[in-house]
């Protein structure tokens, strides 16, 4: 009889079965074993390869953990991706850069998967080939700033790639970055708080000692409040309305010896949203539209609460006084008269120290944010002393501080340069325009429209700068690097 006579009547199984069921050399299949030779029949070649029922089940056995391993190998690559996401969520990593980042790490991991990012929120998607499936997976993480640790977790990241660390234990050392302690104490956070709302007052809000010495005291309360905040979501919901409002009624109280546009802006300098104006005009500049969207609505809702409790807490003191004349809006405070610039050279090294405990930057990278910082705002001061760069002032800073970072990083091979961006162009003060641009409308002032103009234009100046500065200094063999923008 012919092979496929004999297939037909069960005995050997048919060429494409033995094609389709082939693993390496042999695979055994009932008595059978099947050849890679084509043709190759062990009943008609006269040999008995027939395995006993201990080997089948040995080499059954070997293969079942095979795929076992096989499985759980891919389960532990999709839970790092996972983890990866919820601590560059936690940690302040760019989130326009997340996407292709995760896309690049799951590449090397050989992991088919394709993500969605918006701010606290990433949707992972895991796809098998092999049974046209797929499963769905949300990666939810509070959006915070921990430079330091950003920076351990690219390094982490890293080190998979270039197999330096297996993926087992990045897991692990990544869920350690995630329930460690922070690096800075709650009082220290405070502290410092008040020393950048004295700075900052000297600095970016023409403040004389008076305002940058009630602007600090106020900033300590300011301070308390958002650490206590943090601690207990119900009372964080008030957090953009409540401090401003009493940092306002207390400097109009004190009016008569204070200049009031340097006080209420430099208090709550953490809480204006400049960056997150920036950061947004920079997702939807690199086509991020759902995410520059939903930080550029939050970040204008946060102006409006904080202009909101200013102009109330301002109303409530002039009606303490005794003032029945309302036409002392903000604007007529806008001119204050400061300090020498001299001072800046004091001032903006502590501001900047300020920000990098607030942002938890490592003490090693203090020195090179300070520079960073000092660079923005002089390269922005004088700027403004050239018409034509006037309106662009902000965007050149910007460019000089993402170029400085991206030398700094190459210089030193740095994973992030993220922290001394953020304390470089968060000084620019977007922020605080956009809080002048709802207390003057809020006032019903003619300003208003201006000033919300020019709060948007310096948002998309300084995301413009960074832009720029990101092509000046490409390069294609880094052309994959954590926590750039």
């Amino acid at each position: 009889m012919t092979p496929e006579a004999l297939a037909k009547n069960g005995i050997i199984p048919p060429p494409s079965t033995q094609s389709s069921l082939r693993l390496d050399e042999k695979f055994s299949a009932g008595y059978f074993a099947l050849d890679r030779s084509p043709g190759h029949t062990p009943l008609l070649d006269g040999s008995d390869e027939r395995p006993s029922s201990q080997q089948q089940l040995d080499g059954d056995d070997d293969r079942r953990a095979e795929l076992v391993n096989k499985i759980a190998d891919i389960l532990e690559r999709q839970d790092f991706l996972m983890h990866l996401a919820r601590a560059w969520h936690a940690f302040g990593s760019p989130v326009h850069r997340m996407e292709s980042n995760l896309m690049e790490v799951a590449r090397y991991l050989g992991i088919d998967a394709c993500f969605f990012t918006v701010p606290g929120l990433t949707l992972i998607s895991f796809g098998d080939p092999d049974t046209h499936s797929s499963e769905t997976h949300i990666v939810r993480a509070s959006d915070g700033y921990d430079m330091h640790r950003l920076e351990q977790v690219n390094q982490i990241s890293r080190q998979v790639r270039k197999g330096r660390a297996s993926v087992h234990e990045s897991i692990r050392m990544i869920e350690s970055l995630l329930a460690a302690a922070p690096q800075y104490s709650w009082y220290v956070r405070i502290l410092i708080y008040s020393v950048q709302s004295f700075c900052v007052s000297a600095t970016l809000f023409q403040g004389s000692w008076f305002e940058g010495l009630l602007a600090g005291v106020l900033g300590l309360m300011v301070g308390g409040a958002e650490i206590l905040g943090a601690e207990h979501p119900t009372l964080g919901y008030l957090l953009n309305v409540i401090p401003p409002m009493i940092v306002s009624l207390v400097t109009t109280l004190l009016s008569d010896h204070v200049c009031f546009a340097a006080v209420p802006m430099a208090a709550t300098i953490n809480l204006l949203p400049g960056l997150s104006l920036a950061m947004s005009m920079l997702e939807l500049s690199s086509s991020n539209i759902i995410c520059g969207a939903v930080r550029l609505i939050s970040a204008t809702m946060t102006s409006f609460a904080i202009g909101w409790g200013i102009s109330i807490g301002r109303s409530l003191g002039m009606a303490a006084r005794g003032w029945t004349e309302n036409s002392a809006g903000f604007s007529s405070y806008a001119t204050c008269t400061g300090l020498s610039m001299w001072w800046w050279f004091l001032w903006i090294p502590l501001s900047s120290i300020g920000f990098c405990i607030w942002f938890r930057v490592h003490w090693k990278r203090w020195p090179a944010s300070i520079v960073a910082a000092a660079i923005g705002l002089v390269i922005q001061a004088y700027s403004d002393e050239i018409l034509v760069l006037r309106p662009i002032s902000a965007g050149i800073g910007s460019f000089a501080v993402g170029v400085f970072s991206a030398i700094y990083g190459r210089v030193l091979g740095s994973t992030s340069s993220a922290d001394i961006v953020f304390v470089g162009i968060i000084q620019l003060v977007p922020g605080s325009t956009g809080v002048r641009s709802f207390i003057s409308l809020l006032s019903e002032e003619l300003s208003a429209s201006s000033l919300t103009m020019s709060m948007l234009s310096t948002s998309i100046s300084i995301a413009v700068g960074l832009l720029l500065s990101n092509g000046a200094t490409y390069s294609e063999h880094r052309r994959f690097k954590l926590g750039t923008f």
